[in-house]
Parts: structure tokens; C-alpha cells; sequence
């Protein structure tokens, strides 16, 4: 299945039971489920998603380098350190959740957009060691053109309409040819996968604002991208 803006547009009447998300949150469970449904997983309605990537790099001014040149020098140290800040805002509505125990039980519910907040916060609560409460994985999907190879994705060309490009989840990972001089480290993914690989990390804070009578409540979040080696 290769998923596009068009087929979102096509689904955006069926209010939270499809891919009408581009947004959505993981459990730590969800490798039990494995395939592209929404199983032990949580879609948003996100209206705006800020990515903030800031680099650590620590400036050494060298000394006298003034007086012998002429022009005062800073010394780069690059340790290879960055912090990776992912805010989020948006809706929260009425949902469907299904949720997976270890391939044994299975729960299918439709619950309102305070359970569904209340069932973040608790996630937010919980630690690694709870795999059906931790939200580990933040996805999201954008248009793509250009696949790792730097070449066209098969079946588009520089003038695809946006709402006719593959859908692929956004990734720290370079492209191939840009991958010199690494070791490891990921690929871009290909718009033929069915489950999409997010970024993992945990959310720093999550807040929502009830709104009395309405069927629906806002949301924001802050998530760090980062890995838990206990996890």
C-alpha cells in the first residue's frame, strides 16, 4: 500500500477510523500489532507541528590568534551532540481505540475526547516498564518526491501534484549519497511500506483545555526524540 495526501482527503469524512490523520502516537505495544492499523496507536487531529533540531557545539576562542594575524579565531568542537524538540497542537474527538495484549486480547472501543485525553495523560504518567501505557513513537507523515537514491519516487515526477505524492513518515535520516563517513544510522523509507517507522522518544508535557459541551478539546505537547536503553 502506498498511502498519498489524495487518499487523506478521500478519508477525511470518516472521523478518526482511518488514515484521515497524518499525526498519530504509539504504545510501546504497538510492535505486538505490526501492520498498518490502528492498533495500539492513537491518531490526532493536529493543526500546526513545530520540529525544533538545535546542535551543541562548543566555541573555543583561540588564544592570541588576534595578535598574530590580525584576526581573532574560534575553535569549533563538534561532539556530535543534538537536541531534537517536536511540538505539536491540534483537536482531540471522539476516537476509536484498539488496543492489543500480547496477540491474546484484543479491545475495541469507541471513546470520547476527554477518555482519549485522559488516556494520554496516563500514558504520559507511566514509565518504560509499562508497555501498553508508554507512548514511545510520534509519526508523522508528509508529501514526498524524492526517495533515498535522491531519485524520483516510481510513478512520480517534478511536477506530481502534491495531493498525488506518497506519504512518508518524517525521519532524521540522510539520504544515501549524504551518508559518507557514517557508520549505520537509518535509510529514508520507501512510500511501499505499510507500517511506518516514527521517531522514537517520550513527551516532556501534555496539556489539554476541556471545553464544556464540546464534543471535541484542544491539545499540545512537547516530544524529545531520544531512546531508552532499559526499553
Amino acid at each position: 500500500m502506498t498511502l498519498s495526501t489524495k487518499d487523506l482527503m478521500v478519508n477525511a469524512g470518516q472521523t478518526g477510523y482511518g488514515y484521515d490523520h497524518v499525526v498519530f502516537l504509539n504504545f510501546a505495544s504497538r510492535g505486538d500489532a505490526g501492520d498498518g492499523s490502528i492498533t495500539n496507536r492513537i491518531m490526532l487531529k493536529a493543526e500546526t507541528v513545530g520540529i525544533s533540531t538545535t546542535r551543541s557545539v562548543a566555541p573555543i576562542p583561540i588564544p592570541l590568534s588576534g595578535l598574530i594575524t590580525g584576526e581573532s579565531t574560534t575553535m569549533a568542537i563538534d561532539l556530535g551532540i543534538a537536541n531534537k524538540t517536536i511540538n505539536v497542537t491540534g483537536i482531540i474527538t471522539e476516537q476509536h481505540i484498539v488496543k492489543q495484549y500480547d496477540n491474546t486480547t484484543t479491545k475495541s472501543v469507541v471513546m470520547t475526547a476527554p477518555e482519549v485525553a485522559q488516556l494520554i495523560h496516563a500514558s504520559v504518567d507511566s514509565s518504560f516498564a509499562q508497555k501498553h501505557q508508554n507512548l514511545t513513537e510520534l509519526v508523522i507523515l508528509y508529501p514526498s518526491r524524492v526517495g533515498d537514491d535522491y531519485a524520483y519516487h516510481t510513478g512520480v515526477t517534478e511536477t506530481t501534484k502534491l495531493e498525488d505524492l506518497p506519504l512518508l513518515p518524517f525521519s532524521y535520516h540522510s539520504r544515501e549519497l549524504d551518508r559518507a563517513n557514517t557508520i549505520g544510522g537509518g535509510s529514508m523509507p520507501s512510500p511501499s511500506t505499510t507500517e511506518f517507522e516514527g521517531i522514537t522518544g517520550f513527551i516532556e508535557n501534555f496539556s489539554t483545555d476541556f471545553l464544556p459541551g464540546s464534543p471535541f478539546l484542544t491539545f499540545n505537547f512537547s516530544f524529545r526524540q531520544a531512546f531508552t536503553p532499559l526499553g
